[in-house]
């Protein structure tokens, strides 16, 4: 049995160990799905048959979390013997004559609710009532188990580009049912080798580590340019201690539409989406005499996974980016933000190999745990320096629509994590002739976030005005 149990990495185990400040670390989506015109179809029903089919292609979903015996390392994922898809795969029906509001009320309180550790860290709620012949599916999964490109191999065991109907899911129901929870004496053995092999690696990282550090003129190379390139964020009302309440907000812009601008002003898509972000960020800060006159920066996400590296964990840091807010003028703040996405290629080429994804596990579950506790009794993140205002991430998605057990999704909207010091999460996703913009935010900080997607609309429309 001990030869089934993944021991998580260090970057994955810390997503854990994060929870420990009262911030659940899960991301999701909501997905807006069409039911098909027969009587006879249930989209919850079908929704069952069909994960059932498909989870010998999902391994993700397969995995429940076992903790090391007196913290001799992470935390270990091993298949569940069982695994009752009732429970994973709940229903809900909004209120009323439902509508997006509601949905989105809905959403973040759903988002706001920790994943079980006793459970598969996943779970999908079907939501009825949304608007006639439509339906919604919100799901989340533990961040541990996957990062922005796992969750896309994961949605492509799911999602199908035909409308096919789902398989009985007997091969997967007797896979459910099968095998054993893992032992103390495999937990503790599986944590001890994990603990020993990355103590190992470290050590043979460390050659390389002293000859650079030998070298003097390397050294203060390197620390000059981590002090020109480190961005230090104004303070804002995003940079607070969060509480428990989650808002949700979501808008679909035309992806032609920002092409046209970026084709037009000779900058990226993602400049443009930055720009687009920018822009709803400054008008939401005038709006209440809260814009600082230092420039608001992102911090976004960058893959560091390999091409064609397709292991099932995080590999995933983050770099920080100038919003240019301080700029008033649409286009200047757009060719802004470009020279300052241009220097971000080059320090991640630069950084990349010295960005760590794996630590020692020994007592981390303790003193990982307690930092993190500690980090949000104390409301440190407000103490220190702000090295971002805000988290955009912009993930590229299918350019097709898609089906899901037999059903069309319309729209296809990210839902992510905010944490203290950072309470607005903007992620975008690309899908069918859209770009799905999904704002996750702290309620307490930013009551209405679908307020802040309206005026990104408005900042395309602004930007799309001044084309030559």
């Amino acid at each position: 049995m001990g030869k089934s149990l993944t021991p998580l990495t260090g970057l994955d185990a810390a997503f854990l160990y994060l929870e420990s400040a009262g911030t659940p670390m899960h991301v999701g989506s909501v997905m807006l799905i069409e039911l098909p015109a027969r009587r006879s179809y249930d989209f919850h029903q079908a929704l069952l048959a069909l994960v059932a089919d498909r989870l010998p292609r999902a391994p993700a979903l397969r995995r429940v979390l076992h903790e090391a015996p007196l913290g001799l390392g992470h935390p270990m994922w091993a298949d569940a013997p069982r695994l009752d898809l009732k429970k994973q795969i709940r229903k809900r029906k909004l209120p009323g004559k439902g509508g997006q509001a509601r949905l989105m009320s809905l959403v973040g309180k759903l988002h706001a609710e920790p994943l079980s550790r006793e459970l598969p860290m996943w779970q999908f709620v079907v939501i009825e009532n949304v608007e006639p012949g439509v339906v919604a599916l919100y799901s989340k999964i533990h961040h541990a188990l996957l990062d922005g490109q796992g969750g896309i191999a994961l949605a492509q065991a799911l999602l199908d580009v035909t409308p096919s109907a789902p398989g009985t899911g007997k091969r997967a129901a007797r896979s459910m049912t099968s095998g054993k929870d893992p032992g103390a004496r495999d937990l503790a053995s599986s944590a001890t080798r994990s603990t020993v092999r990355q103590f190992a690696n470290l050590l043979r990282a460390l050659p390389a580590t002293l000859k650079l550090a030998g070298s003097v003129s390397q050294a203060a190379s390197m620390i000059g340019s981590l002090r020109e390139n480190i961005l230090i964020a104004p303070r804002t009302v995003f940079n607070r201690q969060i509480g428990p309440h989650r808002g949700f907000g979501a808008i679909s812009l035309p992806i032609d539409d920002v092409k046209l601008v970026a084709r037009g002003f000779g900058v990226s898509l993602n400049d443009v989406v930055m720009a687009i972000c920018s822009g709803a960020l400054r008008e939401l800060l005038l709006t209440v005499d809260a814009l600082p006159k230092k420039s608001l920066i992102a911090a976004m996400p960058v893959s560091l996974r390999d091409t064609g590296n397709k292991d099932v964990n995080n590999q995933v840091s983050m770099v920080q980016c100038s919003l240019a807010t301080d700029v008033a003028d649409p286009v200047a703040r757009l060719r802004a933000i470009h020279d300052s996405t241009a220097q971000i290629k080059r320090r991640v080429a630069a950084f990349k190999d010295l960005i760590p994804t794996d630590f020692p596990g020994l007592a981390a579950p303790i003193w990982a745990a307690g930092l993190s506790r500690l980090w949000g009794s104390a409301h440190i993140s407000e103490r220190l320096p702000a090295l971002a205002n805000v988290v955009i991430s912009n993930v590229p998605g299918p350019p097709v629509a898609l089906y899901l057990a037999g059903a069309k999704l319309k729209h296809y909207y990210p839902v992510s994590i905010v944490t203290h010091g950072l309470a607005l999460n903007i992620t975008v996703q690309s899908y069918a002739g859209n770009l799905e913009f999904g704002l996750t935010a702290c309620k307490d900080i930013v009551a209405r976030p679908d307020i802040v997607a309206r005026a990104m609309a408005a900042a395309l429309t602004e930007l799309t005005e001044r084309l030559p």
